[in-house]
């Protein structure tokens, strides 16, 4: 998985957008990714899902046209305490939780100051989560460019790349509205289940 290459991939594909359709794709990232850090949450007690739930709203009324921006600087302190220390936790969820947390932190930023490499920084994760995953549950014993084909034949990184495709397909023929913001967010939800397969239910 060459991230340099597929980070350049997205930023040509970014670059162009207006300043909203940045922050939709970001945020919808972040919204399929809430699963991982929200269960990892639960399980060992850390870090306030309400807290970060209430951010991704603020993110989607903002896309809506609801909300304004100027106010998102305290959502990044509160997102800075439910950052899982690395040192702190060995178990493999907390780099998953991190992903998810610092996807979100990406999506606050981009809306604060709409840019591509934010929201690239951020596509280029979600799909560097994947491959952490697989790595980890299914592949520890490849290395290299076997690794790197492995991940990116794998069906969890394929449903991913099409999840982004759908989320530019949706915005290239979308107007800043609640009905736009209302079909992203339906898309990003997945129905709870996260790029990595993760669910509350």
């Amino acid at each position: 998985m060459n991230t340099r290459r597929q980070y350049a991939l997205f930023i040509r594909r970014l670059e162009n957008l207006p300043e909203w359709k940045l922050t939709a794709v970001t945020t919808a990232i972040a919204e399929r990714a809430w699963p991982n850090f929200a269960l990892f949450s639960e399980l060992v007690e850390f870090g306030d899902t309400a807290e970060c739930q209430h951010c991704l709203n603020m993110l989607w009324d903002n896309i809506a046209g609801h909300q304004s921006a100027k106010n998102f600087e305290r959502l990044l302190e509160r997102l800075e305490p439910c950052i899982p220390d690395m040192d702190e936790f060995e178990m493999f969820g907390a780099q998953l939780a991190h992903d998810a947390i610092i996807s979100t932190i990406c999506a606050v930023n981009c809306s604060m100051e709409p840019d591509a490499g934010e929201s690239a920084s951020a596509l280029t994760l979600s799909l560097s989560t994947i491959g952490k995953f697989i790595k980890y549950s299914e592949a520890l014993e490849l290395k290299g460019t076997e690794l790197q084909q492995y991940i990116e034949q794998h069906e969890m990184y394929l449903q991913q790349l099409d999840f982004i495709d759908e989320i530019f397909e949706t915005i290239s023929k979308s107007k800043q509205n609640p009905e736009t913001m209302k079909k992203l967010r339906t898309i990003a939800k997945n129905d709870g289940v996260s790029h990595i397969g993760i669910s509350l239910d």
